[in-house]
């Protein structure tokens, strides 16, 4: 027992046997602690009825249905059931109050493992509904991505079937006068997607205008700078 407690329960019952109060169930407290304190704190063996022993074991805590130890195999608790009678008799063991903190302690359990297990569910069924909505976030960019590359196709669609169907020329006015022209150097014209090409020392019928010149090539006229042609004749 430790010294501060035996020193404690010693000096109570000095002075209850000088007040002469000491009576019987104050004894039985007292006796009972110190049963309780020394089994608690000092190291003892301990062999469960199957034959299973634990050497230098400590009592840590003493529960209705059986002792907690504490020892070399880590902290074990031993049910007053598989423990012999003397072992039983030394904690007070109670049958009927160490079935009922028995299944309390089992209901606790139950109940707890439940609460853990709904716990989880509801976890799972959490990650289910972000798993879902992210999925439905990424259709939904998927399809508007989709809708965008289709609209753009249609856009290209229409405005190369507008090149197609306007004039690739530019008309000319009327009174300029027409002359033929030599080009003095490579040119080429982009007409959604087309490309027309001229060649240096090509001659065409044209026109040079105020800030351009008109050449015309298989009935139609184009624009191009003026300083790339040479007049002729």
């Amino acid at each position: 027992m430790p010294v501060g407690l035996t020193f404690l329960l010693c000096e109570w019952m000095k002075a209850d046997s000088l007040s002469g109060v000491m009576n019987s169930p104050r004894k039985m407290i007292i006796v009972i602690l110190a049963v309780l304190c020394a089994s608690l704190a000092l190291a003892d063996d301990f062999k469960t009825i199957n034959g299973k022993e634990y050497k230098n074991a400590t009592v840590s805590r003493v529960e209705p249905d059986g002792i907690v130890i504490k020892g070399k195999s880590g902290i074990v608790k031993l049910y007053f059931t598989e423990l012999p009678k003397d072992v039983q008799e030394r904690f007070h063991y109670d049958p009927q109050k160490g079935a009922e903190f028995t299944s309390r302690t089992i209901e606790e359990i139950k109940l707890s493992q439940q609460q853990e297990i709904e716990a989880g569910k509801k976890r799972s069924e959490e990650i289910a509904r972000n798993l879902e909505r992210v999925r439905q976030q990424e259709e939904a960019e998927m399809q508007r991505q989709h809708e965008a590359k289709m609209q753009r196709q249609q856009l290209a669609t229409q405005q190369q079937r507008q090149v197609r169907t306007q004039p690739t020329y530019s008309r000319s006015q009327e009174g300029i006068p027409e002359y033929t022209y030599e080009l003095t150097q490579d040119y080429k014209i982009d007409l959604g997607g087309i490309t027309i090409r001229f060649r240096r020392g090509e001659r065409y019928r044209g026109r040079i205008l105020v800030d351009h010149a008109e050449i015309d090539r298989d009935g139609k006229s184009y624009t191009v700078p003026s300083g790339i042609l040479r007049r002729v004749n």
